[in-house]
C-alpha cells in the first residue's frame, strides 16, 4: 500500500504571477482574482519567457502599478513616459510632459541648481537619492522624496529613471511633533504666562499663518473673559470683558472647533448665535481649551485675506496641539497663582507683629529674604 500523494498548494503570489503570465500570453488585460479563481483557470501548456512582447507588458505593468510616481526620460533629458501615480501627484498628463524636460514641468525655479547637479551626477553613473520640493502643475509646491538612476543597456547609458514619493505627511508629522515637544520643553521652562504664551505663539505660526493670534480665558470667579495675549494687525487688544456673542464665546459655549468661513459666519449670524466683534476676517478659526470637560479659553488664528486661508487640516492641527497646550496652560497657571499665594503669605507672615523671630521670611524660590525685589 503507497501513501496517499496530496498536491502542495501553490503560493498565491505563484498563482497569481501565472495568471498574469497567461494573461499577457492571450492579449487579454491583466484582471487579478483572488487565488481560488486563479487556480481554477486552465493554463496553457506553454508559453516564451524571453518574448519581448512579454517583457514589456511586464514592465508595462510595473510602471503603471508602483507606488511612486516614475519619469522615464531619453539621453538627453526629456521626458519619454510618465505613470498615473506621476499625473496624480503632480497634475499633469502624459500629453503635457511628453518631449519636455523635468525642469520646464515641476523643478522650483529656485532649486534649478540642485537639478542640474542631479542630472550631471547620473550622467556620470551615479545613483542620487534626496529629499526635496518639487512644483505641481496649479503652482503649489510638493515635499517628495527623489531617487534616480541612469538606464543603461550594456556599457550605453541610454536615459534616466526618476521616482518621487510624496512625504508630506511624513513631514508634516515631524513638525508637528518638534512642535509638541517644544510646548512640553517651554512648559518646563517659561518663567511667566506671558512669555510663555509668545513661545507658543511662534510654535504654531511654524505649524500655520499665526500672524493673527490670541489666546481668551475665561475666568469663572469674575465671570470674564480676558485677552491675555493677542497679537492682531488690525485691531488692539480689547479689554477683559463679560461674555457676549462673539465667535470666542461661541466656541466656549459649545466646546467644540469651528472654522468660521464668511459663508459659515454668516448663517451663525443669521441664527442669532453670534454678532461681528473687531474687523472682520476672511477665514477666523479657534479651537477650546479644556481641563478635563471643563472649557477655559480659547486659542485663535484668523485671517483678513483671500490668499490666507484655512482649511480642515488646519483646523485638526490646531486642535491637537490645543490639547497639549491647554494642559500646559492650565499647569502655568496654577504654578504661578501658587506662587503669588506662597510669596503674600511670606510677605504676610514677615509683617506680622506675632513673628517670633522678627525676621523677613525666606523666599521659597531663591531661599534668601523677601525683598521688595524678590
Amino acid at each position: 500500500m503507497g501513501d496517499d500523494v496530496t498536491q502542495t498548494s501553490q503560493p498565491a503570489g505563484f498563482v497569481r504571477a501565472n495568471y498574469l503570465k497567461e494573461a499577457l500570453r492571450r492579449g487579454a488585460p491583466p484582471i487579478l482574482s483572488t487565488p481560488e479563481d486563479c487556480l481554477a483557470h486552465e493554463w496553457a501548456p506553454s508559453w516564451d519567457d524571453g518574448d519581448p512582447a512579454v517583457q514589456k507588458a511586464y514592465l508595462d505593468q510595473l510602471v503603471e502599478c508602483a507606488p511612486e510616481a516614475i519619469t522615464i526620460l531619453d539621453s538627453s533629458h526629456h521626458v519619454m513616459r510618465i505613470n498615473s501615480e506621476f499625473t496624480r501627484m503632480f497634475g499633469f498628463t502624459m500629453e503635457e510632459v511628453l518631449g519636455k524636460t523635468l525642469a520646464e514641468l515641476i523643478v522650483p525655479t529656485e532649486r534649478i541648481a540642485e537639478s542640474d547637479w542631479i542630472e550631471e551626477a547620473v550622467e556620470n553613473g551615479q545613483k542620487v537619492a534626496l529629499e526635496t520640493k518639487r512644483r505641481r502643475k496649479d503652482g503649489t509646491l510638493a515635499d517628495v522624496s527623489v531617487s534616480c538612476a541612469p538606464v543603461r543597456v550594456g556599457a550605453k547609458q541610454v536615459g534616466i529613471c526618476a521616482l518621487y514619493r510624496d512625504i508630506e505627511e511624513h513631514k508634516r508629522a515631524q513638525v508637528l511633533s518638534s512642535a509638541l515637544y517644544r510646548i512640553a520643553e517651554r512648559t518646563r521652562s517659561a518663567s511667566h504666562l506671558q512669555g510663555f504664551y509668545a513661545s507658543i505663539h511662534n510654535i504654531i505660526g511654524e505649524l500655520m499663518n499665526a500672524r493673527n493670534f490670541y489666546v481668551a480665558l475665561y475666568d469663572s470667579a469674575t465671570q470674564m473673559l480676558g485677552f491675555p495675549h493677542f497679537v492682531d494687525e488690525r485691531d488692539p487688544a480689547p479689554a477683559s470683558r463679560r461674555l457676549g456673542r462673539g465667535l470666542t464665546e461661541y466656541v466656549l459655549r459649545t466646546g467644540e472647533p469651528l472654522l468660521a468661513t464668511p459663508e459659515v459666519f454668516e448663517e451663525l449670524q443669521s441664527r442669532g448665535e453670534v454678532e461681528l466683534m473687531g474687523s472682520p476676517s476672511v477665514d477666523w478659526m479657534g479651537v477650546p481649551l479644556r481641563a478635563g470637560n471643563h472649557t477655559f479659553g480659547v486659542l485663535v488664528v484668523q485671517s483678513y485675506h483671500e490668499d490666507v486661508r484655512f482649511g480642515e487640516r488646519d483646523k485638526e492641527i490646531l486642535t491637537f496641539v490645543s490639547q497639549q497646550l491647554a494642559s500646559a496652560i492650565d499647569h502655568k497657571r496654577h504654578e504661578e497663582a501658587l506662587r503669588h499665594s506662597t510669596l503674600s503669605e511670606r510677605v504676610d507672615q514677615d509683617n506680622d507683629p506675632a513673628n517670633k523671630a522678627g525676621q523677613p521670611a525666606q523666599c521659597p524660590y531663591c531661599n534668601h529674604r523677601i525683598l521688595p525685589t524678590c
